[in-house]
């Protein structure tokens, strides 16, 4: 324990608040600067620039939005950044008695994590023997034996899959007497998740599997009572022909019979009725184009297992402020880009309503390869309206991208703190934040061969600068996520 007259430390009476407040084992899996985060604010690394190597954290208020924005080339760590501010926010309001919702944006697993475990495997069969390894670690040795049976099936772990601790930092010496946690004064954890996934491409129980424990796998689903008239043609790619478009404007859109079945009898008693002796396969085989394309409609929503009648299943109704939320668009996921733009604007809106506004709990949506969405109206629209609203509602948005070439500079105009790990991708994003900052940035130093660009990842791999407010800039070594 350090001494009490260390600015780094907490009071002796809010210590004594937390030790009543959580419970003793639980709390006692906590490191130093998790127990430091709860009093001065989330966690976010050490200082690199001025020599003090003193922990950084970013100062939580209440009514306040953190909207933070990272920008960066691909393979420097942003995805771990982000995973590791989320594990962050979560034991920051734990450690308080509050509760936040937090939802993760999940573009991609990560098939490296497998041999990352297989690595850890060895790594402590070596060093202690496989004894050892079946008394501490026998999730490890379970989940593996099982992979070398059902790849491929097994084996895409998600880039947010807080259901296994980080093995990678338990193995990684930054130097000859710490690894990665001890330099940053954490415990490898794991955190209760929900995962939902959408029309899955694999089976639900796989997909729990591969992403550790305390993980909950749940399938995602929209009702028919939330799709408009415009997501119809979204989801369902329908064409617009006057006549078509103009009884879904009134029988789904106005009168909002938003029941396949339902829709389908009402519009044909309305607009076709059946005439003498004729059945309603007469009706649909010899009348106009329009009823049979609108049949054609409502059994692709019947069939498709992204959608429901039952607003109970809806995949806004599994969030939950107790666990960590991820929305799984990766691979796990079939969906296309334009579908992941509209559920995502379906999710803010919810979540502004429901959590928001009716139950006043913080909301952080976290939103990685932030450029899948962006690029589309209604994904953009959203992340606006996060902008726009969540200083008032105390909702955050924190996102990342490569480079932000064709892409809204609102994106950074309106962050709260800006993040830049690694080196920048282009030298006009160097020139916006330049200007937004009033710091000099540059793309860092070019690789001449294969070798010096693994150097210099390697070297500032986890590194960049963090500006606090857009106002207080400085140097940083990010903390380490502590799940892998």
């Amino acid at each position: 324990m350090e001494s009490s007259t260390n600015p780094w430390w907490v009071p002796e009476d809010f210590l004594a608040k937390l030790q009543k407040r959580v419970n003793p084992e639980k709390l006692a899996k906590y490191g130093l600067n998790d127990i430091r985060q709860a009093y001065f604010g989330i966690y976010l690394g050490i200082r690199l620039d001025d020599g003090s190597r003193a922990p950084q954290f970013l100062p939580y208020k209440p009514g306040f939005a953190n909207h933070i924005f990272f920008l960066g080339r691909s393979g420097y760590g942003k995805t771990s950044i982000m995973r590791a501010l989320a594990e962050g926010i979560y034991d920051y309001f734990y450690l308080n008695g509050r509760k936040a919702l937090i939802i993760i944006i999940e573009a991609k697993y990560d098939k490296t994590k497998v041999k990352k475990l297989m690595t850890f495997r060895e790594y402590i069969i070596q060093n202690f023997g496989y004894d050892y390894l079946l008394e501490n670690y026998p999730w490890l040795e379970n989940y593996l034996q099982e992979y070398s049976q059902k790849r491929p099936l097994l084996g895409k772990i998600g880039d947010f899959a807080f259901g296994w601790p980080n093995v990678e930092g338990i193995m990684t010496k930054v130097d000859s007497h710490h690894n990665q946690f001890q330099r940053h004064r954490l415990q490898p954890m794991i955190y209760p998740s929900t995962r939902i996934v959408f029309r899955p491409t694999r089976d639900l129980s796989l997909i729990s599997r591969d992403n550790g424990m305390n993980v909950q796998v749940v399938e995602g689903k929209i009702s028919y009572e939330r799709l408009e008239v415009e997501d119809l043609t979204k989801f369902t790619y329908v064409n617009t022909q006057t006549n078509y478009m103009r009884i879904l404007d009134i029988y789904w859109g106005q009168k909002k019979i938003r029941d396949p079945d339902r829709f389908l009898k009402e519009v044909i008693r309305n607009e076709y009725p059946p005439r003498s002796g004729e059945t309603i396969e007469d009706i649909l085989r010899s009348r106009d184009r329009t009823i049979a394309n609108l049949r054609t409609l409502m059994n692709k929503l019947k069939s498709d297992r992204l959608f429901t009648k039952d607003p109970k299943e809806e995949f806004v109704k599994k969030l939950t402020p107790d666990r960590i939320n991820v929305i799984d668009f990766s691979a796990n996921s079939r969906l296309s880009d334009e579908e992941e733009a509209e559920i995502f604007n379906i999710l803010v809106n919810y979540v502004v309503n429901e959590f928001a506004l009716k139950k006043d709990i913080p909301v952080f949506i976290i939103v990685d390869e932030v450029q899948n969405i962006a690029k589309h109206r209604l994904g953009m629209a959203a992340i606006n309206k996060i902008y726009r609203e969540g200083r008032s509602l105390e909702i955050s948005l924190i996102s990342g991208t490569q480079y932000l070439s064709g892409l809204s500079k609102d994106l950074v105009r309106g962050a709260t703190h800006i993040g830049i790990v690694g080196r920048l991708a282009s030298e006009r994003d160097a020139e916006l934040l330049e200007e937004i900052l009033d710091e000099r940035f540059d793309t860092g130093e070019k690789p001449r061969s294969l070798q010096e660009l693994f150097r210099i990842r390697k070297a500032r791999r986890g590194k960049g600068k963090f500006s606090i407010d857009c106002e207080y800039t400085f140097t940083i070594e990010y903390r380490v996520p502590k799940t892998l």
